[in-house]
């Protein structure tokens, strides 16, 4: 039984969705834990801070494509699935190539400012990549541009069935480049080395993306030079809708440490994030299922399988509800010992911190998942300019009570937050038939059919 449940964690399906989401996000956090320490103590704070500077204002090019990967490999995937092979390869094409030339575009731009009028603002790199910052910074363009193509040829790979392999491929990416950076740091090279690891296995991945979708889809794998642009017009809509929400998460998440500075003073700051770092663990946990059944619900959707589209619902929610729940408890009673113990004495969070941030957490990991199902169809208009008028209310409220209360004042400001955008979830989702009472109260009972099924299957 558990030798089948692995290898069907590797195969097609959500189950095989599962695994290598699940398998990803544990890489990409050890990644990040390990990547620390052995950058910071071999070129030291200083080169590893301007480093982290070069590496994060490149990466805003990945919207660019102003969330027209998202929405094409959604609609993609649904013509797929109702047999419009035409229309799925008229999409493929024309976002394969209009993605080519916004690649270019930027590159040639970014490249000519950073060369001609804004040459000094790469002066704070010089000295430590060595006269080089212009090349550091070419090749981590690069890696980012190639990063979208990377993300169309998974479109692709999904639209044919074969998500895991695509996940797959980019989570050896991720180890591959990450793992190269270090052998790299560690006999003493500098940021222009580093940064063609990351460009180098980027390149190396697409490759191997584009022949396994060349394999596994070959019909979807066609590239043509002059596509029909037309077949993305319709999805101009949406895709504002998909680049408005991280922007949306990273107004909520960053605007209210934000808020707490500006109210509080710098000193606040950790008695607020610390908490919520320690309460985000617990989402980041149930995204791995909700995100790995985004493909599978966009399918079932798109051929009207309603029983297999409430089964993907009911497992989002129960598997939010079964790790959030004791998680809540837990860090209600021992979270702010907890929080004292991990940063060695130093941060001391009051109760009603935990509490509220507690809340939001429980919240939070309710509302995500239905939000994500929502852009797994293409409709994220339904809460994207919501989210965005609430997220700035968000901020607002959380310096004006934090003001008036303390951290506790901004706590209670995210939790607030986390409950309208429920509520507001919940009747959109009602709307378009996703959820409904009935559906909600048969919803272990599914999640525990499945996993018969699942058992049935294996005996």
């Amino acid at each position: 039984m558990i030798g089948h449940v692995f290898r069907r964690m590797r195969g097609p399906g959500l189950a095989g969705n599962i695994g290598a989401q699940g398998t990803s996000q544990a890489v990409n956090m050890l990644m990040q834990l390990v990547s620390v320490p052995i950058l910071a103590s071999n070129w030291g704070l200083e080169v590893y801070g301007i480093w982290l500077i070069l590496f994060a204002f490149p990466q805003y090019l990945a919207m660019s494509d102003l969330g027209l990967i998202g929405a094409a490999t959604n609609e993609v995937s649904m013509a797929a699935a109702q047999g419009r092979d035409d229309a799925a390869l008229d999409l493929m094409q024309a976002l394969q190539t209009l993605m080519t030339w916004i690649g270019l575009t930027i590159t040639v731009l970014v490249m000519l400012v950073l060369a001609g009028p804004g040459a000094h603002w790469l002066d704070f790199a010089q000295a430590a990549t060595g006269g080089q910052a212009l090349w550091v910074m070419a090749a981590i363009v690069g890696w980012c541009v190639l990063g979208q193509h990377l993300a169309v040829a998974l479109g692709g790979l999904r639209a044919g069935g074969h998500y895991p392999a695509a996940v797959n491929l980019m989570t050896a990416a991720t180890l591959c480049e990450t793992v190269a950076l270090w052998i790299w740091v560690m006999a003493g090279g500098g940021l222009l080395g580093a940064a063609l690891c990351y460009l180098i296995g980027h390149v190396v991945f697409l490759v191997l993306m584009r022949v396994t979708l060349a394999r596994r889809v070959p019909w979807l794998a066609q590239w043509h030079w002059r596509p029909r642009y037309g077949a993305l017009k319709g999805l101009l809509r949406p895709a504002l809708g998909m680049i408005l929400v991280p922007l949306c998460y990273a107004l909520s998440m960053q605007g209210i440490v934000i808020a707490v500075g500006a109210a509080l003073g710098a000193a606040a700051v950790p008695l607020f994030t610390s908490v919520r770092t320690l309460t985000r663990a617990a989402v980041q946990v149930t995204s791995v299922v909700n995100v790995a059944s985004m493909p599978e619900y966009t399918v079932s959707h798109a051929r009207g399988d309603r029983a297999k589209s409430e089964d993907i619902v009911a497992l989002s929610i129960v598997f939010g509800l079964v790790v959030l729940v004791p998680a809540a408890i837990g860090l209600a009673f021992l979270g702010q010992w907890f929080v004292t113990v991990w940063t060695g004495g130093t941060i001391h969070p009051s109760i009603g911190v935990v509490l509220f941030l507690t809340a939001a957490m429980v919240l939070n990991g309710l509302w995500v998942p239905l939000s994500n199902l929502i852009m797994a169809i293409n409709q994220p208009g339904r809460f994207s300019y919501f989210f965005a008028a609430l997220a700035l209310c968000e901020v607002l409220a959380a310096w004006f009570l934090a003001r008036q209360f303390g951290v506790v004042g901004a706590a209670a400001a995210v939790a607030a937050f986390d409950a309208v955008m429920l509520a507001w979830i919940a009747y959109q989702a009602r709307s378009i038939g996703m959820v409904h009472l009935a559906a909600l109260r048969a919803a272990p009972a599914r999640v525990l059919a499945m996993g018969r099924r699942l058992h049935r299957d294996g005996a």
